[in-house]
């Protein structure tokens, strides 16, 4: 007769370890999303993929040290899920803009991930001073990790579709100039426009980008694979043309920010 063997406690980790796992990991896909889309668009990377890197590794060994260790890890993964934090923080600006796939999924990985992994990781602390291990999830968190992922799966392909039904196109040949955005930048320096115009402006990047004039109250939104058409008013000036959501938006600079110079004339 086979002899049943007891069942093992070696493998036990306190509750709400797996939630917090969960959450760093989730802040460090998120700035590796981005890589990923920097890559796949061909944009230059030299300056910030290293800093997609870090805050990715910053995640995931937060993660590692969480789900491998005991007690004194999950200080550690609060201190990584905090590092991540400071560093990716303007993702949360991204949770607006659902029809903007890699702007918004890594917002709803990063901004989420790291409240779910300070405050899971504070509850395993809690958990195994009281002596509270499990082998498997069970209750509370069995259910919090089952949300989360749904939550960020429907959100993913809600946001994919929204993407896709967004792209706007336009007829070039209605347009008297055209802007390409691309890399984080405005295909020129200087532009120069005639008064009542028309400009067609293309992002060929991932991420959304906008074409604002303050002084025209010029405030065009362009999702990603987008083209719009953009009335020049007929008021002569220069002025700063930039993206508000990579800029400076109090003092735009075309020197260190997407923006450029704008001539009407």
């Amino acid at each position: 007769m086979a002899q049943v063997e007891p069942t093992t406690t070696s493998n036990a980790k306190a509750r709400w370890t797996r939630l917090a796992t969960l959450g760093l990991l989730m802040a460090a896909v998120g700035p590796l999303l981005m890589l990923v889309a920097g890559l796949i668009y061909g944009l230059d990377l030299s300056e910030d993929g290293g800093f997609f890197l870090i805050t990715g590794a910053i995640g995931l060994v937060g993660a590692f040290f969480v789900w491998r260790f005991g007690t004194w890890s999950k200080f550690i993964g609060i201190l990584a899920a905090l590092m991540v934090g400071a560093a990716l923080f303007w993702t949360a600006f991204s949770l607006f803009v659902p029809m903007s796939f890699f702007d918004f999924v890594p917002a709803i990985l990063v901004v989420p991930g790291i409240l779910i992994a300070i405050v899971s990781c504070i509850a395993a602390i809690v958990a195994a001073r009281r002596g509270h291990k499990s082998t498997s999830p069970e209750g509370g968190e069995k259910r919090g990790i089952r949300i989360v992922v749904t939550a960020v799966v429907v959100l993913a392909v809600l946001s994919a579709v929204l993407s896709f039904v967004s792209m706007e196109s336009a007829d070039e040949s209605d347009a008297d100039s055209v802007v390409v955005l691309k890399d984080f930048e405005f295909d020129e320096t200087d532009y120069a426009f005639d008064p009542g115009s028309t400009v067609l402006v293309r992002n060929d990047d991932p991420f959304l980008h906008t074409f604002t004039v303050e002084e025209l109250d010029i405030d065009e939104a362009i999702t990603p694979g987008s083209e719009v058409l953009v009335e020049i008013p007929d008021e002569s000036g220069s002025y700063v043309l930039f993206c508000r959501p990579h800029s400076d938006p109090e003092e735009p600079d075309p020197e260190e920010d997407m923006a450029a110079n704008l001539t009407i004339e």
